[in-house]
């Protein structure tokens, strides 16, 4: 059923191909002689059983349905054992057909069931696909998805092995499996399916044919499903006059693509262009005449519905509210109309203060999109999370259960939808609906206090992207039984850590896709190799049990709540949040206020002292009261703070914030359970050092890098590091990769590129590292020889033995905004890579303060024996202090930022 609630016109519109005509009448004999069938002379003939079948019917159309059921059934079971397929096909249909009409589904179920098990319907035969395809029509119609998914697939094999490939019958099966798909909940698979049915038939059919119209309107239903109305209203809007065109404006296909059209505008926040359409759909239900049809009604309650919503302040009169409250119960009105009316009048109530009638009207809304779209679906989410607002709002006790339950749910979708299928516009949803079930259930913690450890886990499940698994195989992965068992986990925890960027990026290509299949396929594998082997006694840890009493750990979070009325424009206003861990203690939150507070800090200007003042104020002083004893601060950035140079924040003594606290800033919280892992130079292990590369012209020569990486490699040989320098031509992408592996140390003095997005290029082909003779004039693409490294290529590297990479180059520490493994640049891929530690800069550095800082950080881990973290900041507490030459700037020691991942 459409979201308009207007059914789809039955059969499958094939011009006769399909050669089984369907009627609730008289079984006439099928023109095939009666010598095509091998019967013994004692055998039943075609003539008696349509007599038997057709004496059935008369039964049940004078009244006798115990008897006519009884003979029907019998009958039909004995056509079934007989060689008369066709026939038995035949009768099968016609007999659904009147049960339905009837309105007995249940009947008609049952004959559906019984049909599908006999000899005929599992014949490759025309007849046979036909049946499976009917069948799956049916439970669509009668919304028993779950059941339609295997029949209608079984329907589309079937039609694709007679028709072929791209035929009409093809396309209509691909269309019916992927509508049970997406309807069922399984909306990536059926948006996916849907996209490449719908593009096949333009291309195999045309676009002047009614099956191609049909496959576009189910695309844009589905999108409109999803939350992608823009998008659904570049496919209905031409499809709409395409239909009125050739059908004319009294049919139901104008009907239904004018109310689609409407539902688009609806969702995108435009009343003028909403009421065009409902008008529209209007003046098509009036122009059905049709007396005895709801068709005008329903045009009717959705313009009483739509001036209400977009007009919330605006109190509906008693009467006007009442018959709003009543669409609910009204049988013959569309499923989205009657929930969305429930929706709308619970807030009416609770404006008027009876919060007892709004939760029974979302209540009502949430269990009808239950039964009528899916369990697990974005507006099922949406309607529990309204049950959820309502709750906090009378203070009931149920609330935080509430919130917990739409926050796993959805959760739990994401991860099925998202990791195993893959599609971009539902990756956008899962992201819109996080921002929104993630603020008001931050609203309520906020309130509630009891609430804030429930809501620091849901925090960083989104987070992360995952629900653990990643991290306890991180743990398992040292104690696995050989090399082989490794090597295997590590492709999992590279290949899951994709899977992670991708469902924060929710840019799903053929790519993406391929990350997906080798994940699933590394993931058995392993599961195959571990067996018994597995350590049994390994569970995961809470940050509060690896917080010393002198530590905190602070992780940030931005969300937003769209504005119901107008979810496009303004842009929702993001808001920063801090959760505060401390050992031994529950988890606090702390709300910072608009996002736009913490932005566009210029460290060049003349200011800036006064502006990372300021910034230390909002920032870290509303946390001051859970952090009293803090020494050690862990700092889990989100989205755009991962480009706010922590260390220039100042107090109002003049105090810098590694001054005061040995600052160490996470590209997730769970980081924290592997810090203590690999943070010394390690006598024995393996360095690369690459620096002053030939760039044959294509850049800038760096004579400078060259040195910088000799005065490392002295450094590293005290601690007897085993060292491998590259330098000038002939370094390229394969020869740098080969040395990385099994390196801890790996330190490349290059050129580093971020590039602001200026179209829909990927910010990991917008970011990278220059090897030597690099093409930079061509478009980014995966080649190994063109001495361009991208993110999105280092992000397939094995890194997983490096403690520490330092990318010594300009602004390697920019990206994109993202919530998973820092910025969506280099950042995120030396992540996804493996390596546990990054040092990448900020901005554009000085030569000379920054050949002196980095190495003062070398000699420092050389002489000292310091770990990595403590090196830097005591070289940067010496640079604040001017100890180092050239270094005393801010623009020269803000710049680095140490990641640990």
């Amino acid at each position: 059923m459409s979201h308009s609630g207007i059914r789809r016109t039955a059969g499958i519109g094939l011009a006769g191909r399909i050669a089984l005509a369907i009627t609730a009448g008289a079984l006439a004999l099928p023109v095939v002689p009666h010598t095509a069938h091998a019967q013994t002379r004692k055998a039943t003939s075609e003539r008696e059983f349509v007599d038997r079948i057709n004496d059935a019917f008369r039964r049940l159309q004078a009244g006798d349905s115990e008897g006519g059921r009884l003979r029907l059934k019998t009958t039909l079971r004995a056509l079934a054992d007989s060689n008369y397929s066709e026939l038995t096909i035949r009768a099968y249909l016609n007999a659904v057909t009147l049960f339905e009409r009837r309105r007995d589904n249940a009947a008609a179920s049952e004959l559906f069931a019984d049909a599908s098990k006999t000899r005929a319907a599992q014949e490759p035969e025309t007849a046979a696909a036909t049946l499976w395809f009917e069948y799956a029509r049916f439970l669509n119609r009668i919304q028993n998805y779950e059941a339609a998914i295997p029949v209608a697939t079984e329907a589309h094999k079937r039609m694709r092995a007679i028709y072929g490939r791209n035929s009409q019958e093809d396309i209509a099966g691909g269309d019916i499996l992927a509508t049970v798909l997406t309807n069922n909940g399984a909306v990536a698979a059926g948006l996916n399916l849907s996209e490449d049915i719908y593009l096949n038939a333009k291309k195999a059919l045309g676009e002047r044919v009614p099956l191609t119209w049909r496959t576009e309107n189910n695309y844009a239903e589905a999108l409109r499903m999803v939350g992608h109305p823009d998008v659904a209203a570049t496919i209905d809007e031409p499809l709409l006059k395409r239909r009125i065109a050739h059908y004319g404006l009294g049919s139901i296909q104008a009907l239904v693509s004018a109310s689609n059209l409407a539902l688009n505008h609806l969702a995108m926040g435009n009343e003028a262009e909403t009421l065009k359409a409902l008008d529209l759909q209007k003046r098509a239900a009036a122009a059905l005449a049709d007396p005895t049809s709801e068709h005008v009604a329903q045009a009717d309650t959705w313009i009483a519905y739509t001036k209400a919503y977009f007009h919330p302040d605006r109190r509906l009169s008693n009467a006007d509210l009442e018959a709003m409250a009543r669409v609910k119960d009204w049988n013959g009105a569309p499923d989205i109309l009657r929930i969305k009316t429930a929706q709308l009048a619970a807030d009416q109530y609770e404006a008027r203060g009876d919060t007892a009638r709004a939760l029974a009207l979302r209540l009502d809304a949430y269990q009808r999109s239950q039964d009528t779209i899916a369990k697990q679906h974005p507006m099922t989410f949406d309607a529990l999370l309204g049950v959820a607002m309502a709750r906090m709002k009378r203070g009931d006790k149920d609330a935080l259960a509430t919130f917990k339950d739409v926050e796993q749910q959805s959760f739990r979708w994401m991860l099925r939808e998202v990791g195993t299928a893959g599609n971009r516009y539902v990756a956008e949803t899962m992201r819109k609906l996080a921002d929104d079930i993630l603020y008001e259930f931050g609203r309520y913690a906020l309130q509630e206090p009891s609430a804030a450890v429930a809501y620091a886990e849901a925090v960083t499940r989104w987070k992360t992207m995952e629900d653990g698994d990643r991290t306890l195989l991180r743990l398992t992965a040292d104690r696995l039984p050989d090399d082989a068992t490794r090597t295997l986990a590590q492709t999992v925890l590279r290949l899951s850590g994709q899977q992670q960027e991708l469902l924060s990026s929710g840019r799903i290509d053929s790519d993406a896709r391929q990350v997906l299949s080798e994940l699933q396929a590394a993931r058995l594998a392993l599961s195959a190799r571990m067996g018994e082997t597995v350590p049994r006694d390994l569970k995961l840890p809470s940050i509060e049990d690896r917080l010393e009493r002198t530590d905190a750990l602070v992780d940030f979070f931005v969300s937003g709540r769209r504005n119901r009325v107008t979810p496009i424009d303004p842009k929702p206003e993001m808001r920063l949040q801090a959760v505060i861990h401390r050992a031994g203690k529950s988890p606090s939150l702390v709300d910072l206020g608009p996002l736009d507070n913490f932005l566009g800090a210029d460290v060049t200007s003349a200011d800036r002292a006064k502006t990372f003042r300021r910034l230390h104020d909002t920032l870290i002083g509303p946390l001051k009261p859970q952090l009293a004893e803090v020494t050690r601060l862990f700092l889990v950035p989100d989205s755009e703070l991962y480009s706010l140079p922590f260390a220039m924040l100042q107090d109002a003594g003049g105090r810098y914030l590694d001054e005061t606290y040995d600052t160490r800033i996470m590209t997730r919280a769970d980081a924290l359970f592997f810090a203590g892992r690999g943070t010394k130079l390690a006598a024995g292990s393996k360095a690369l050092l690459v620096g002053g590369l030939d760039y044959a012209g294509a850049a800038s020569q760096l004579p400078s890098t060259r040195t910088e990486i000799e005065t490392v490699e002295a450094d590293l040989k005290k601690r007897k590091l085993d060292v491998t320098m590259r330098s000038g031509d002939g370094i390229g992408e394969p020869l740098i990769r080969s040395d990385a592996k099994g390196a801890s140390l790996i330190h490349l003095a290059t050129h580093g590129f971020y590039k602001t997005a200026s179209d829909r290029t990927d910010a990991l082909w917008r970011s990278g590292l220059v090897a030597s003779r690099p093409n930079l004039k061509r478009p980014p693409q995966r080649d190994d020889n063109d001495g361009v490294l991208y993110a999105h290529e280092l992000m397939n590297w094995d890194l997983s033995s490096a403690d520490l990479v330092v990318l010594s180059a300009c602004q390697t520490a920019l990206g994109d905004p993202s919530r998973v493994g820092s910025v969506r640049g280099l950042p995120t891929a030396l992540a996804i890579a493996g390596a546990r530690r990054s040092l990448l800069t900020l901005w554009e550095v000085e030569d000379e303060g920054t050949a002196n800082f980095m190495a003062r950080f070398y000699q420092v881990l050389a002489d000292d024996d310091l770990d990595y973290a403590s090196a830097l900041r005591k070289v940067r507490i010496e640079a604040i202090h001017g100890k180092i030459k050239a270094a005393k700037d801010p623009s020269v020691w803000a710049a680095f930022v140490f990641f640990e991942s």
